[in-house]
């Protein structure tokens, strides 16, 4: 570092132009940053069943590419204005770009096969009010239909709109945009929208307002924390450029390479903030300290890299590694989080240790007291906390005990969910006509299985596999709760119905073999019909159910995968067809799985790898523990409280506590650092202890504070997952720093008895 001490400054200069060069281009290519959110990125990608789900797809059809629109009429649906409104609706949907095909309560038909030939009749005669009372009692009579496209109170229907598959982000979005302008034209009494489009677009819109409003919010509160801690314009500028400075060029580098921000990495700029500014104010605070016992310019600096660089390269590295981390999570966007945020801290570091060198080279030196009163304040009580933690040092024990053992039955009671929408508030307007479908019709979550044929050479369609699917349809409505089922099942049952006149009553599979016979050949006359291509494959050896359900969470759709496998065992021939439960739900479902896991996983990797680096500077065991028990205490106490408060352990809450204890160890780093410097002065134990208390002490707090107050910002978001992120993170760090006060001076003084 002496070249930052040239007299000429030319080399200082030098760099800071550097710098300047790399954040304009960097600054261009952040303009061209692009926002985006898919649900199939979320997808654990080393799960086997996810190639089974992919190819399941590519065979019939995307499960997930629908929307769902309900419209209530106060007076009931079968009203003349209202159904009329309804048609006129469904047939401009129809023309809409993107859309594939569109059912609706307007154009069901009720199909009868006469001798004649086929003959569709509507369930709903418009036109004709004096056949409204017989075609209510028909389709209140029909059991494919309530539940579908008609609600059970008979105040609102739904329309199934069919997209085009693997639609992109901008088409979606139009679509949509014409779709909801066509429903506000109409004039309906209320209105709703669901599905997959929808979804990506209220996610993608609040993640553009997270961002900013984070950004704004972190900004903010690191400036009121730093002119506390520094009481300087100086002291906020600088610290402030070096971070935003990082921001910029890590962002400029994710729209170089094509990566948009998510739902994970718009939480980037807060991390850096926060994370990234602890090395600033651990340098600067040693830098003022230097000048306020008055050392020259270069000496002050030089003796802060001396005591500082060090421990402030391995907390780098320890908080690096609680990031990276999260590559062990098999979901993609939590793992570019942990790259790019690490790198993000990587690049605060370098420019801590190189352009902030140089813009204290080039600028005067602040203006400071031999002792200001905010020294004295800080003195003062360190002092005093430091001897009350000696002085009642069997009650910190003994509380910390207690607080472990509560925190293991807390942590006993934690259950592991997740939900579709999880991340939206109930407020939210996509969360209540969530509700809407769950409350009046099938659902919105998609329920998908796949039947395939033990024996390649029988189809689909014989009789005593159509008689074991329809059990199984029946085990899947009563026990599972699935609605608005189509399958091979329903197909026969409705060309059953429309060979005997189409009454409701013969929506049934065939009584007898004549019977059969003659609904499966007037089925094949249609069997390239898309309508059957989504649901048979062309050899007729696999089918696939397909129906609507109540997100009821991952919890409890467990239970109820465990309670139809019995059913199914006990019920269907296990000789005739394997099943298997996929879909894009499913998929979302599986990282359940792998939460546990890899929760422990990246943890025990986080734990190894900073006991590791500790172990290689001082080359004691002991130091080791000491290091690790103030930092693991707060996992284990958020750990208690979220079984306590009901929090589910959920994608959002399981990745916390690596990242939470790679950072909460920055502070612990440090102290011990400081320790060992103290000791290499030749002080004794106990005095080199209250200075490294003293003197490190107030820029732990600070940081500290800085950190949970930055990611406190976060619970202002409207994403639950984001949300409890914050709150737990702000949480672990502030138990973090109390242990470290309390309890690592108690530590150490064990270790020194030892």
């Amino acid at each position: 570092m002496n070249f930052f001490f040239k007299k000429n400054h030319l080399f200082s200069k030098l760099f800071v132009f550097t710098v300047v060069i790399i954040t304009v281009i960097a600054s261009f290519f952040t303009t061209r940053l692009k926002f985006d959110y898919d649900f199939e990125s979320f997808f654990p990608t080393d799960d086997k069943d996810l190639q089974f789900y992919l190819d399941y797809r590519d065979q019939f059809e995307y499960d997930n590419e629908f929307i769902l629109v309900g419209l209530e009429n106060n007076e009931g649906v079968f009203q003349k204005d209202f159904l009329l409104k309804v048609r006129s609706f469904t047939d401009s949907v129809k023309m809409i770009k993107d859309v594939t095909r569109v059912l609706s309560p307007s154009n069901a038909r009720n199909t009868i096969i006469a001798p004649l030939g086929m003959i569709e009749v509507p369930y709903l005669h418009i036109d004709s009010t004096d056949q409204y009372a017989s075609d209510s009692a028909g389709i209140y009579r029909s059991e494919e239909l309530v539940g579908s496209l008609f609600s059970s109170d008979a105040r609102s229907v739904t329309l199934f709109i069919k997209t085009k598959e693997g639609i992109a982000k901008i088409a979606s979005d139009t679509l949509l945009f014409k779709i909801e302008r066509l429903m506000r034209s109409f004039g309906f009494d209320k209105t709703h929208v669901a599905g997959k489009i929808r979804a990506q677009y209220v996610y993608l819109e609040q993640i553009k307002h997270e961002f900013v409003l984070f950004l704004v919010t972190s900004f903010i509160l690191v400036v009121i924390f730093l002119y506390v801690s520094f009481r300087s314009f100086w002291g906020v500028c600088i610290p402030i450029t070096v971070v935003l400075l990082a921001i910029v060029w890590v962002l400029g580098f994710m729209s170089f390479i094509h990566k948009p921000l998510d739902i994970m990495m718009v939480l980037l700029p807060t991390m850096m903030f926060v994370v990234g500014m602890s090395d600033v104010v651990h340098i600067l605070t040693k830098y003022l300290e230097e000048l306020r016992n008055g050392k020259e310019k270069q000496e002050a600096f030089k003796n802060t890299l001396r005591d500082v660089a060090f421990p402030t390269f391995i907390t780098l590295l320890s908080t690096g590694v609680g990031f990276l981390s999260l590559l062990y999570s098999s979901i993609k966007p939590i793992r570019d989080f942990g790259i790019f945020t690490s790198l993000g801290i990587l690049i605060c570091f370098i420019l801590a240790f190189t352009f902030l060198p140089a813009l204290i080279l080039l600028r005067k030196n602040p203006i400071v007291l031999k002792e200001r009163n905010e020294d004295t304040f800080w003195n003062k009580r360190l002092h005093r906390l430091l001897l009350w933690v000696f002085s009642n040092r069997v009650k910190v024990i003994t509380g910390t005990v207690v607080i472990v053992v509560l925190s293991f039955v807390g942590i006993n009671r934690i259950v592991l969910n997740n939900n579709l929408l999880e991340d939206i508030v109930d407020s939210n307007s996509l969360k209540q006509d969530f509700y809407f479908f769950e409350e009046h019709f099938s659902g919105v979550r998609p329920f998908e299985m796949a039947i395939t044929l033990k024996d390649p050479t029988r189809s689909v369609f014989d009789m005593d596999v159509l008689q074991q699917l329809n059990k199984t349809e029946e085990i899947l409505k009563k026990e599972y709760g699935v609605g608005f089922i189509v399958s091979p099942v329903t197909v026969v049952k409705s060309v059953n119905k429309a060979l005997n006149g189409g009454d409701a009553g013969n929506y049934k599979l065939p009584a007898d073999i004549a019977a059969h016979k003659e609904v499966i050949q007037a089925i094949r006359k249609y069997k390239k019909k898309s309508e059957l291509k989504v649901l048979i494959s062309p050899d007729e050896n696999k089918a696939r159910i397909t129906g609507k359900m109540h997100d009821l969470g991952s919890a409890a759709i467990h239970g109820l995968n465990k309670q139809l496998e019995l059913s199914m065992q006990k019920e269907i021939q296990p000789r005739l067809f394997n099943y298997k439960l996929t879909g894009g739900a499913v998929m979302i479902d599986k990282n359940n799985e792998y939460l546990v896991n890899n929760m422990l996983q990246g943890l025990l990797m986080s734990i190894l790898v900073v006991s590791l680096i500790i172990a290689f500077i001082y080359r004691s065991f002991k130091i080791v523990l000491i290091s690790i028990i103030p930092n693991i205490i707060p996992m284990i106490l958020v750990g208690g409280l979220m079984g306590f408060a009901g929090i589910e352990m959920k994608l959002s809450t399981s990745i916390i506590f690596s990242i939470a204890f790679g950072i909460a160890t920055d502070d612990t780093i440090h102290l011990l650092a400081r320790l060992k410097l103290e000791m290499d002065k030749g002080y004794t134990y106990l005095y080199a202890i209250k200075r490294t208390y003293i003197s490190t002490g107030k820029a732990v707090v600070v940081t500290s504070l800085i950190l949970s107050a930055g990611f406190l910002t976060l619970v202002m978001s409207d994403f639950q997952s984001t949300f409890y992120f914050g709150l737990l993170v702000s949480i672990v760090l502030l138990v973090a720093v109390v242990t470290e006060l309390l309890l690592l001076p108690l530590l150490l003084l064990w270790m020194k008895r030892k």
